[in-house]
């Protein structure tokens, strides 16, 4: 069960992106969709099935839907050894989506789907894939943030534009 977008808004907020190594191995991936919303708590849908690391965690805000926070871990089993990407064919639409908050059935509450994901780095953009079959038909950019969308459902995610630091990072891995 995949998130579901309900909506999209043409705005655009500020990331704030932070990538760091815990161990030699392990690079923790944190990202503020909006650093203007200090909301300290949010709803969270989770994929549990990467073994070994803790589950990436999407953070929504319960109030208006909005994909508020994303954490993922990235060690060398999560890139994927071959990539075909169908991301060229979208048109990027700018702006944030808005997900079904009805998954979650209280406040501060959680939504652990038995799914993996994998990573790659492409052309300066790290991608999160949810789906084997990536194959987007929406794309939404906020600031540096891509988020992917097939058939209503978010199927990844991206990083857009890296910095050097960041690619250096990623490839110490």
């Amino acid at each position: 069960m995949y998130l579901i977008k309900l909506s999209d808004k043409n705005i655009e907020t500020q990331n704030e992106i932070k990538l760091e190594k815990v161990v030699d191995d392990l690079l923790l991936v944190s990202i503020k969709m909006d650093i203007s919303n200090t909301k300290d708590f949010y709803d969270y849908w989770r994929l549990t099935k990467t073994i070994g690391i803790p589950p990436l965690e999407i953070g929504i805000d319960s109030t208006d839907g909005t994909i508020q926070s994303i954490v993922f871990y990235v060690d060398s089993t999560c890139f994927k050894d071959s990539f075909k990407d169908n991301r060229k064919k979208q048109e990027i639409s700018n702006g944030i989506v808005e997900v079904d908050t009805s998954i979650f059935k209280k406040s501060n509450d959680y939504v652990d789907i038995n799914e993996s994901y994998s990573v790659f780095v492409e052309n300066n953009t790290l991608i999160c894939e949810f789906e084997s079959d990536f194959s987007p038909n929406e794309v939404y950019k906020n600031n540096r943030m891509e988020i992917y969308i097939k058939d209503n459902q978010i199927i990844g995610f991206a990083i857009s534009d890296l910095q050097d630091s960041e690619i250096e990072e990623i490839n110490s891995l």
